[in-house]
């Protein structure tokens, strides 16, 4: 049986960058909790894209970007990290390209749900000490949770920002 892999593709400047539907081109980075300063939930995702170049040359890189989610789930912005973030050397449509591929394909992809059911798994196997540690991962996988029920609308409509 021949396996069919979703694809997306942004054509830039640079050449015609190529996503796809892989989980292993797909990673949770970093994962930061709501704080008593900070009530937002933020995920680091790395996503391997593949960029073609002068029709015939292909090479592969990684870059990044945040997705911030207030807690209450009524505020979600994306963050653009300071070093391989998937917004830089782009102009205006293509910034635009890659939101709307953030929001309209890779929120829905297997490979950004398995990712994100994969650090559920990590989140819930670390050793667990403390009262304060139960609250935390239950937290934690709550908004994980949360996050697997993003909808295009919400990253479409979100703030690009640069991280600080």
């Amino acid at each position: 049986m021949t396996k069919i892999v979703d694809a997306k593709m942004i054509d830039t400047k640079y050449g015609l960058e190529t996503y796809l539907d892989i989980q292993k081109n797909v990673h949770v980075a970093d994962l930061r909790i709501p704080t008593g300063d900070s009530p937002f939930f933020d995920i680091k995702i790395g996503i391997k894209y593949y960029r073609m170049i002068d029709e015939n040359y292909y090479d592969s890189q990684t870059n990044y970007f945040w997705i911030r989610i207030h807690t209450k789930m009524n505020t979600i912005s994306l963050l653009e990290p300071e070093v391989q973030s998937i917004f830089s050397i782009k102009d205006v449509n293509e910034r635009v390209a890659t939101k709307k591929l953030i929001g309209e394909w890779l929120i829905n992809t297997n490979a950004f749900k398995s990712s994100i059911k994969s650090i559920m798994k990590e989140v819930k196997a670390k050793k667990i000490v403390t009262e304060n540690d139960i609250r935390e991962t239950i937290h934690t996988i709550e908004l994980l949770e949360k996050t697997l029920e993003l909808k295009s609308e919400d990253i479409l409509k979100a703030e690009i920002k640069k991280a600080s």
